[in-house]
């Protein structure tokens, strides 16, 4: 996503409807790729990560998390009447999921299944059986589809301010555990970028005459905190 708001002329929002579907298709397709080429130079590698590293459970969870994210996004996509909700949400699937297909090729460039053993969350020492820290429930998704599309606005904003602070949490936790430049490179990317799009969120609350989202005082079952041990 931008690093500040923007507005696009109704034309090119109605264009970028159309062809999220084609994107993520080609970014999908860009990903087995990365994951052919990244086959063919792991034997020269050594070194890397192993499957119970922090390292490798960051790059799973954050698959996942990332997932949620996309998947919010293109459901708010499709409804929004809004041109900075089209933006964002049209700038939020296509880098998360480009972000996610980079994630996958390095697991598959260190010889590491896309799943693990343990639970999630297992790497930063909080497993968990449950939603992962910033996670919509799917009472909460369901929402994004049946409210009316400002209140679904809303409710987006909201809940991805959660979602990006517990992705950013995972980002820093991850930066605290690991030397390796791949992992970290990622972790550094997604700590930036989020931290900028929930100030640029909660600058679209206040627009809407909502408050800028607040932990202490969000409304009930908004999200899920991330976990307090790291400030998220």
């Amino acid at each position: 996503m931008s690093n500040q708001p923007v507005s696009a002329a109704p034309g090119q929002n109605a264009s970028r409807r159309r062809s999220i579907p084609a994107v993520i298709t080609a970014l999908a397709l860009a990903l087995l790729v990365i994951a052919v080429s990244a086959g063919a130079v792991m034997a020269v590698r050594g070194g890397d990560p192993d499957g119970d590293s922090a390292e490798a459970g960051f790059l799973r969870d954050m698959v996942t998390h990332h997932g949620q994210a996309v998947e919010m996004s293109m459901i708010v996509h499709r409804r929004t009447a809004a041109d900075d909700m089209v933006t964002m949400t049209y700038d939020m699937a296509t880098t998360q999921q480009s972000q996610i297909g980079m994630m996958i090729a390095t697991l598959d460039l260190w010889g590491l299944s896309q799943t693990g053993s343990g639970p999630v969350m297992a790497w930063m020492g909080h497993p968990t059986t449950g939603l992962m820290p910033g996670m919509a429930t799917p009472e909460q998704i369901a929402l994004l589809r049946t409210l009316p599309p400002d209140e679904a606005d809303i409710l987006l904003l909201q809940l991805m301010i959660v979602h990006h602070l517990a992705g950013v949490d995972m980002a820093n936790a991850l930066l605290e555990r690991s030397d390796d430049a791949d992992a970290r490179r990622m972790a550094e990317r997604i700590s930036r970028s989020q931290d900028v799009e929930i100030a640029n969120m909660n600058a679209m609350l206040v627009a809407r005459g909502e408050t800028p989202y607040d932990p202490a005082t969000a409304p009930d079952g908004v999200g899920t905190p991330a976990h307090p041990d790291h400030g998220g």
